[in-house]
């Protein structure tokens, strides 16, 4: 039983069904959890809006039936958590027209799922020595200039300088992340940062001596900045400069994308002149920089294990899905105009997430090894 599918006449009649006690199981687990959904603020997803009056009525049957208080508790949790999984790990289409009924999914795919992305990244050294940190094993990596470098069994690199370190010349070193791939470091002044995939960031080996805390980024990541009030920190990126004292912020920059968007949580950022409060989004495109309400949760999503799509077209969709699983994606003639939401665990397999794009009946998709193709 999909819910996506479900027309306000189905669901009456469904109630109408439980009421009179013809309902089976499925569709009783059903209600309850579409009920909590159906109570949360801006839940009308698809034009689902049955009688209030007679979905309340229900729902205080179910309440009262047979279960005791603690049982009903945990019932309710239960209950939110099959939801939570149902519905908002799926996708929702956010379109102006009735849905029609749902298709069952039709992927044709390889008989070999593919994986989601893993911990993994290359770091460069100013040498040019390349090392492979899903290769290495952990402890001391390298050192450089008075500093250890170190990989944890965490899947993070860190920067230290040693006990007794005389004054060394600057140098750079890479840490790249490709498709498929995330990481996150430890420099040597304490700021850690997260890479998500197909992400590099250059930075010096050490901040010992130097008046500025410069650093590059194309592609996404996010950064927790150790305060030097007496050191600025700096992140160049898509031609603009992000300066910080101590905050966490997010900057999702890719060479693929039309827009550069810098995010703050915590403290407070500068860039082209605009100063952002927690909880604001700088936009730029081009030389134009608009400052916006931030949306968290989905700026944040990545880092907390889920791929977010936000009002975004199945191109913007995709883009994600590549970095993420890589894999190659083709589009098959005319696409959908419709915009995409909705939210799905980063460790899924990928097909998974094209199963809950396919429920909303505008997409299909035909996966050949690492290629997956787009079909309206």
């Amino acid at each position: 039983m999909e819910k996506s599918s479900m027309t306000e006449v189905e669901i009456n009649s469904l109630l109408e069904k439980y009421k009179q006690g013809d309902a089976d199981a499925e569709e009783i687990a059903f209600l309850e959890s579409w009920y909590i959904f159906y109570q949360e603020p801006g839940s009308n997803v698809l034009g689902m809006i049955p009688r209030k009056e007679a979905v309340d009525e229900v729902w205080t049957k179910i309440e009262n039936e047979q279960f005791p208080q603690p049982l009903r508790i945990w019932r309710r949790i239960a209950v939110a958590a099959a939801l939570f999984i149902a519905l908002f790990t799926g996708l929702y289409l956010i379109g102006r027209d009735q849905q029609p009924q749902l298709e069952s999914a039709r992927i044709e795919n390889t008989k070999e799922d593919i994986a989601p992305g893993t911990e993994g990244a290359t770091l460069t050294l100013s040498d040019g020595r390349k090392i492979s940190l899903s290769a290495a094993a952990n402890g001391d990596v390298a050192r450089q200039s008075g500093v250890t470098i170190t990989k944890s069994a965490g899947g993070q690199l860190t920067y230290e300088l040693l006990p007794t370190t005389p004054g060394t010349a600057l140098q750079y070193n890479t840490l790249s992340t490709t498709k498929g791939e995330q990481y996150q470091i430890k420099l040597q002044d304490g700021t850690r940062i997260w890479l998500n995939s197909a992400t590099s960031i250059r930075f010096p080996t050490s901040f010992a001596g130097l008046r500025k805390r410069e650093l590059s980024l194309t592609g996404e990541a996010y950064f927790e900045v150790a305060k030097d009030h007496s050191r600025p920190f700096t992140v160049s990126v898509a031609g603009q400069q992000v300066k910080v004292l101590g905050t966490h912020f997010n900057i999702s920059s890719y060479p693929d994308e039309a827009l550069s968007k810098t995010t703050l949580l915590e403290g407070s950022v500068a860039i082209g002149g605009k100063v952002l409060q927690p909880g604001e989004q700088a936009v730029v495109k081009g030389n134009s920089i608009s400052i916006n309400v931030a949306n968290i949760e989905e700026t944040m999503g990545w880092r907390d294990g889920y791929i977010i799509f936000e009002n975004e077209p199945i191109e913007a969709v995709m883009r994600k899905i590549a970095r993420w699983y890589n894999v190659e994606v083709v589009f098959e003639g005319p696409m959908p105009e419709d915009d995409f939401g909705g939210r799905v665990p980063r460790l899924s397999n990928v097909s998974q997430v094209l199963k809950k794009l396919e429920l909303t009946n505008k997409v299909h998709f035909k996966v050949e090894g690492r290629r997956i193709t787009v079909i309206k």
